[in-house]
């Protein structure tokens, strides 16, 4: 969930971008330095500027500490962290900041496992502005926790620890649960006022798992080979689930998966949805078909059952109230948070915007136009390129007047446009933020040099983190168990199970309100998801509204947008 700095630390961060030069040149340069690289998400670098920073009697030295912390937890250098925080804290304990130093060592403990450690941190913050914040953190962390002795030790100790006890009780229904547990949970739901009817009158459905039926295209009744090559998607997206499945049972959240062979004919599929035990599903993966949307909406609506559509991105596929739900981000998203994220970042608030001429790109240009206009920002240019006629589109992007412009756009996943593109920002703007697709990363006429020596900022929606300790051991597990790397469905489907397993083992079925109470935050691969507007969270949306926007660093990408 929450490898973050909260809103107050925003504060801090842009109060101390104001701060006036003092008299120590080298030191005030250095503390400026960090900052910057900081903001740049380059970490190692910023606490190389800010170690010098933090020593005693320097005029930024309180800040330079946490700001140093900050950077090595990023880095994952937690050792390094903790130690600058500990000393934070003992030489100036006063530090008006201090509780998102506290919130902040907390983290680094539950990384570490020292789970005793980092709920004595966040006791402290019981009475505090971060006191929501903290009882999140901590309640992520021990979802994760699956030995049992753990949490009666944690217990014992922290008797007080409503959060602590609830995770508990929430594992006891699950698939620890044994006859014996029943006065636990009674001392429990008493002590903490937990809700009774939850946790004492949970039935032995709930008890022996929830159920979700994957009405998926396996397509079982072609040949063997020819099915391979065509449903190799399919297959992929169902191992990860597999070993979310694996997973979350170690966690004690049982969840039993139902395979239905659902293709592109309605007829078939209408007859999966009449079938009666589909309507003791707790959840429906599926269909991934536009043709059976409508019998989906349907199906969710009449029962209450939750449909998720795990592969399109069309937004007609799930209308408000409808009860279905896509995992992955409609193209309207997609494109509304990227304008939202050049309007908030880029100046001046005008854009230069090109598009290929293909229905899909016209579409993302004109959401990206729309939005941008919407939040404030003015658009210089919108011009639409063909670059199957490759003269008329270098002489389009060769007389582009980039004067005044905060950024350009350009929506084409052509190598014509993407030459021409990063050839005019080489030759005449090259600090000119750029903002346009993932799959230029995948042109081989572009070296990722260039991309990188450039300010080109790429939507990602399936951004997947190499780098982060998650993936790496995703990617061991399911090479052990499969014998190839896993594809982006794979990583989907993982995600996915993992993602609204979740929410049926802590809300049910309501997964409106699941959604709408969950927010956005970490994914367990994907950099986050959530349901919910970032600038909202009163406003439920029907796709995931997470859209990362990556940037290379010293040739690696980085997410700029990352949920705090």
């Amino acid at each position: 969930m929450k490898n973050h700095f909260c809103k107050s630390i925003l504060f801090v961060l842009t109060l101390a971008l104001a701060t006036p030069v003092l008299g120590q040149q080298d030191t005030d340069v250095k503390y400026s330095n960090g900052k910057v690289l900081l903001q740049q998400q380059r970490y190692e670098q910023a606490m190389a500027e800010f170690l010098p920073v933090t020593a005693t009697g320097n005029t930024y030295a309180p800040e330079a500490s946490y700001f140093y912390s900050l950077a090595a937890f990023k880095a994952k250098k937690y050792k390094e962290a903790q130690e600058m925080l500990q000393q934070l804290k003992m030489q100036y304990p006063g530090w008006a900041q201090m509780a998102d130093a506290t919130y902040l060592l907390a983290n680094i403990h539950f990384e570490r496992s020292n789970y005793d450690e980092a709920l004595t941190q966040l006791q402290q913050l019981s009475t505090s502005a971060l006191a929501s914040d903290a009882a999140s953190l901590e309640r992520f962390y021990l979802q994760k926790l699956t030995d049992k002795a753990t949490f009666e030790r944690l217990l014992a100790r922290f008797p007080n620890d409503k959060v602590l006890a609830q995770a508990y009780a929430d594992k006891l229904i699950g698939t620890w649960y044994r006859p014996e547990n029943k006065a636990t949970l009674e001392r429990l739901v008493a002590k903490h006022n937990l809700d009774r009817n939850r946790y004492l009158n949970a039935s032995p459905r709930q008890q022996q798992g929830f159920d979700i039926a994957l009405l998926l295209p396996f397509q079982l009744n072609q040949e063997l080979s020819q099915n391979a090559r065509k449903n190799q998607f399919v297959n992929d997206l169902y191992a990860g689930m597999q070993l979310a499945q694996d997973m979350m049972q170690e966690q004690g959240i049982n969840l039993n998966l139902y395979t239905y062979d659902a293709g592109p004919d309605t007829a078939t599929v209408k007859r999966i949805f009449n079938l009666s035990e589909l309507k003791q599903m707790d959840m429906v993966i599926g269909p991934v078909y536009k043709s059976s949307a409508r019998l989906a909406s349907r199906f969710a609506s009449n029962t209450g059952i939750p449909v998720i559509n795990p592969l399109s991105q069309d937004a007609e596929l799930a209308p408000q109230g409808s009860n279905v739900y896509l995992f992955e981000s409609s193209v309207a998203t997609q494109a509304r948070q990227a304008a939202a994220y050049a309007y908030t970042t880029f100046s001046p608030k005008t854009a230069v915007i090109l598009f290929e001429n293909t229905k899909d790109d016209t579409t993302f240009a004109y959401f990206y136009k729309e939005h941008f206009k919407k939040l404030g920002g003015k658009i210089k240019n919108y011009k639409k390129i063909s670059s199957s006629q490759a003269s008329a589109t270098a002489s389009t992007f060769n007389n582009l007047n980039l004067t005044d412009a905060g950024h350009i756009a350009v929506f084409s996943e052509k190598m014509t446009a993407a030459v021409n593109a990063t050839s005019k920002l080489q030759a005449s703007a090259a600090k000119l933020p750029l903002m346009t697709y993932n799959s230029w990363l995948n042109i081989n006429q572009i070296s990722l040099r260039q991309l990188d020596n450039l300010e080109v900022y790429f939507i990602s929606p399936k951004f997947i983190d190499t780098t982060d300790p998650a993936v790496k051991s995703f990617r061991e597990n399911y090479i052990t168990r499969f014998n190839i790397p896993p594809s982006v469905y794979a990583y989907a489907g993982f995600e996915m199970l993992y993602f609204y397993g979740s929410l049926l083992q802590q809300y049910g079925s309501d997964m409106a309100t699941a959604l709408q109470e969950k927010g956005i935050s970490k994914g367990a691969l994907y950099p986050a998801v959530g349901y919910t507007t970032r600038t909202s969270r009163n406003e439920l949306k029907t796709d995931n509204q997470f859209v990362p926007i990556i940037k290379l660093e010293n040739l690696q990408p980085i997410v700029v947008n990352t949920v705090y």
